[in-house]
């Protein structure tokens, strides 16, 4: 895939995820992400989930709980939508293995941008 038309899928991501908050999406970008990675959260979740992953579970003190319920309703519920993809429990399976196994998470996202129309 070009990785131009790969870009415009991440976009339409980040967008579709500041209907979370725009605040708490400027906090996690600026003091977060690009503070400690040099790169945006959005950029993380499709590159290396993992290092995202670890840079929240430091940010919110390990509260696991707390770094579940932004990365599912920040970016995989966004995700699902954009790609056109019934939820059925899957936004729970994907937060899950975005904890458990980044590389398998990380495989998952790549399919389901795939489906995102440029």
């Amino acid at each position: 895939m070009p990785l131009k038309t790969f870009d415009k899928r991440l976009k339409k991501l980040e967008e579709q995820s500041k209907r979370i908050g725009l605040a708490l999406r400027h906090v996690l970008e600026e003091f977060v992400c690009r503070a400690n990675a040099g790169t945006g959260c959005t950029d993380l979740f499709d590159s290396n989930p993992g290092k995202l992953r670890d840079l929240l579970r430091e940010y919110y003190e390990g509260n696991i709980n707390t770094v579940k319920f932004l990365v599912r309703e920040m970016y995989i519920v966004p995700l699902l939508i954009l790609a056109d993809e019934e939820s059925s429990g899957k936004e729970e399976f994907l937060t899950e293995l975005f904890i458990k196994d980044p590389d398998a998470f990380k495989k998952e996202v790549e399919l389901l941008l795939e489906k995102i129309k440029p």
